[in-house]
């Protein structure tokens, strides 16, 4: 069978929930250019081993994949330096690794999790058809107002509704080479909340309202969560702030922190009365309760 010449691109991400001690585990099995690949960890004793693998099988004989790569760890203010390499995948062997030890990681460790990202460019496919060098590409460029961004379809689909239903479920968009976000107005925004998705920077004061309002457009359950916890436990803005928050995106245990926060009448009459006409019956009841308790 022919070469195939090929320049093709792709990331591919995994978090070790254990990171002090991941023993043998293994992330999910994901398609890039028609081939599963995945990222796989080993430890013993002090030594963890981080692998990328090719999962090729039944093929015939012969085949091999010429790649450039690049492993990082991604921490929360920043990313380790880039370990790179080239390396031909085939039947003899389908993997590459990276042999590391806690003292190297751990600084990138994030509430016990270590976050595991390769970068690979694909340079030559030999003795594999045509078809896995045809295959869509796993990327796409959005557009927000003026500026442009690459990201991972697959990434963004599982994170987000959204994104699942523009890229997979949408006939209108297929097949365009860049898609314009209307329900984004503001690039930097959007720029936090691709970083943020990605545990690439943290939620700040500054950023908390364009993101909270993207994630909830966004369908992103797990950035949802994220902002709630911010403002619940972080946040110097005010009780009244972020009771509107709360309510606004149904952030029940910000509503609770916020209701359990309120110690006087005036911090109770300053979120009533100028929010009167957003309460439901429910929110209202609760504020009534709250009342009878403060003397």
């Amino acid at each position: 069978m022919p070469r195939i010449p090929i320049e093709k691109e792709f990331v591919i991400r995994h978090v070790f929930d254990n990171a002090r001690w991941m023993g043998d585990d293994s992330g999910p099995t994901e398609m890039r250019y028609n081939i599963p690949w995945h990222i796989e960890a080993y430890q013993k004793r002090n030594w963890t081993d981080i692998y990328l693998f090719c999962e090729l099988e039944n093929e015939p004989p012969g085949w091999s994949i010429d790649a450039d790569y690049e492993m990082k760890f991604v921490g929360k203010r920043s990313i380790s330096p880039g370990v790179k390499a080239s390396f031909r995948f085939d039947a003899g062997q389908n993997f590459v690794w990276f042999m590391t030890d806690w003292d190297e990681y751990k600084r990138y460790v994030i509430n016990k999790k270590l976050k595991v990202e390769f970068r690979v460019k694909i340079n030559k496919i030999e003795g594999l058809d045509h078809s896995r060098a045809s295959s869509p590409d796993d990327s796409a460029v959005l557009v927000v107002g003026k500026e442009k961004f690459k990201v991972d379809k697959k990434f963004l689909a599982d994170k987000c509704t959204y994104f699942n239903t523009l890229f997979f479920k949408s006939s209108e968009e297929r097949g365009k080479s860049e898609i314009r976000i209307t329900d984004c107005k503001k690039p930097a925004d959007f720029k936090n909340f691709l970083k943020i998705l990605k545990n690439e920077q943290e939620i700040d004061e500054k950023s908390i309202n364009g993101v909270l309002q993207l994630s909830a457009k966004f369908g992103s359950e797990s950035m949802m969560k994220k902002c709630e916890e911010f403002l619940t436990q972080k946040s110097k803005k005010s009780i009244k702030i972020k009771f509107n928050l709360a309510i606004e995106y149904k952030l029940n245990k910000l509503k609770k922190k916020c209701l359990c926060d309120i110690k006087t009448k005036k911090d109770l009459a300053e979120i009533a009365t100028e929010n009167a006409n957003k309460f439901n019956a429910s929110v209202w009841k609760e504020l009534l309760k709250k009342a009878i308790t403060i003397n």
